[in-house]
């Protein structure tokens, strides 16, 4: 082999050797930098997700807080201006925690604000006479009085876990379906009532009855006018 053919094959052998060098060292380092995006990622994917499920905790320590809200009316000691404004006050705070909730659900999902909105209203039927039962019953003056017994709201148990049942959809898998396939599924488990379809009013038929007979009777009157 002569020199200048010795020097091509050198020549080439060695670019050979630096392009797989150069293609060994940007797969390294797409795979280091896919690597660390992905890992980014997924880090600020459990940073939403943890920020995400105290949020709901708060919401649903919120249902319970207002909940209970009548039981602690019930269980004051005396009627002192103190302790009627602290309870007031706590009352206050209470439905300032549920509007934020409110607000908070509706930005982060539709349809788990639909379960909210409805549980909230079924909780405020019930929370709102027994807050008022709770202001005209007297003081508690002895331990035995702390016993309320069967008292209160009454279903609290139910609304409070069909907002559970619905939290569960904003985790996981089942946050990547559908709007409309969640609220299906959420239907099919209790936490939204089921759609019925409007029956008619009794009085508006009768009313529609009575209209139609009279534009009969008035076009098969001989006396109308031609």
């Amino acid at each position: 082999m002569g020199p200048t053919r010795l020097n091509t094959y050198l020549a080439t052998s060695q670019a050979s050797e630096q392009s797989a060098l150069l293609s060994v060292g940007l797969a390294v380092l797409g795979s280091s930098v896919l690597a660390g995006v992905l890992g980014t990622l997924l880090g600020n994917a459990r940073a939403n997700a943890a920020v995400r499920r105290d949020h709901y905790a708060q919401v649903v320590r919120c249902l319970v807080a207002w909940a209970e809200y009548p039981y602690r009316i019930r269980r004051r000691t005396d009627d002192e201006p103190s302790t009627l404004a602290t309870l007031a006050n706590h009352g206050h705070t209470l439905q300032e925690q549920l509007a934020e909730s409110k607000a908070w659900v509706a930005a982060e999902s539709q349809a788990v604000s639909k379960i909210f909105d409805s549980c909230l209203e079924e909780l405020s039927a019930r929370v709102s006479p027994a807050c008022v039962a709770a202001w005209r019953t007297p003081p508690v003056t002895t331990a035995a009085g702390m016993v309320l017994g069967d008292v209160g709201p009454r279903g609290v148990d139910q609304i409070v876990t069909r907002m559970e049942l619905a939290v569960i959809y904003r985790f996981g898998l089942r946050r990547l379906m559908w709007r409309r396939w969640t609220m299906r599924r959420l239907r099919r488990r209790g936490c939204l009532p089921t759609l019925k379809t409007a029956e008619p009013d009794p009085a508006l038929e009768k009313c529609c009855t009575c209209s139609a007979a009279g534009d009969t009777g008035s076009a098969a009157s001989p006396d109308r006018p031609a």
